[in-house]
Parts: structure tokens; C-alpha cells; sequence
């Protein structure tokens, strides 16, 4: 149940209201494995992902756990072969030359790790990480990447640019 509550949303604004908690839990004992729906499950696991947001106050090391949490339930739901597959589409791949069977390999396993990191960066406190991200995309402009492709490394950036903000 913890895990369930955690993986929500909202769970640190919300949430943390009793009265809240304790109608989030009555929902959760409702629901029983019978009354699951996939699609719905796969609809709603994407929503939380894709909705969840980091507070203008919320630790980034809070919303990274969260944040990580709801994306292997999206890896589970997905498998590695659909990251894989738009990996094939993406225009960085498309750059590796065609002999380069090894280069075009780790790429696609790279991939979800490199999902990862851009929405972590798009999911963080705008407020506070709007320059950093005009700068991302003005030197992609430029033909200079520098966005991270590790969630690990999204964060150490966003440690120094919110550290500069603060």
C-alpha cells in the first residue's frame, strides 16, 4: 500500500492532508485485481507519469525517488522493445553511421535511461529550471547537445543551476 501511495501524483501535496490519505487508501482497498482493466491501467500510469510535477518547494532527491518509481511502472507496462522501437525513429540514431551495428546497439539500449533524463528535466520546478532549459534548447539549436542521458547526471545539473537559483 505504501509503494501504491507513493507512486501517486500528488502524493507529497495532497496527500499529505489525513483526510485525503485515507480516502486515496479507501480507494485503493476498493479496487481489487478482478476489476483491474488494462487499458485503464495503462492510461492512468501514463497520466500520473507524464502529469507529475516537481513542487516549488519538494526536494529534487524526493522527486527523483518518485520520479523513478513511476517510470519502471511504465517500463513494465511498455517493455524495453517500445523504447527500443522509437529509438529506431529518433534522429540521433538516424546520424550513426549505417555499418555501426554496435554504436546503433547501445543506442537503443540507452534509450529509456535517456527518456528518463529529458523528462526529469521537463517534470522539475520550472520556476526554477526555465533558464536552464532555454539554454539546453538554444544549443541544440546550435547543434551542440548537452543534455544529460542519465537521470544521474540530469541531477548533478540541476543541482548546480537550482544551487545558483536558491
Amino acid at each position: 500500500m505504501d509503494m501504491k501511495l507513493r507512486g501517486e501524483a500528488n502524493f507529497t501535496t495532497t496527500l499529505e492532508d489525513p483526510i485525503e490519505l485515507l480516502k486515496r487508501i479507501e480507494r485503493f482497498m476498493k479496487k481489487s485485481a478482478d476489476a483491474e482493466y488494462d487499458s485503464l491501467d495503462f492510461w492512468e500510469a501514463n497520466q500520473k507519469f507524464f502529469a507529475m510535477k516537481q513542487g516549488a518547494t519538494e526536494n529534487l532527491m524526493h522527486f527523483k525517488e518518485q520520479f523513478l518509481r513511476q517510470a519502471e511502472v511504465l517500463q513494465d507496462l511498455y517493455g524495453v522493445a517500445w523504447f527500443q522501437n522509437f529509438a529506431v525513429k529518433t534522429k540521433a540514431y538516424a546520424a550513426i553511421a549505417s555499418t555501426d551495428t554496435a554504436a546503433k546497439d547501445k543506442f537503443k539500449d540507452d534509450i529509456f535511461e535517456t527518456v528518463l533524463a529529458t523528462g526529469f528535466l521537463c517534470n522539475c520546478d520550472r520556476t526554477r529550471t526555465a533558464p536552464l532549459m532555454l539554454d539546453l534548447q538554444t544549443n541544440y539549436c546550435r547543434e551542440v547537445d548537452y543534455y544529460p542521458k542519465t537521470v544521474s547526471k540530469a541531477q548533478d545539473m540541476l543541482k548546480i543551476h537550482m544551487h545558483g537559483c536558491d
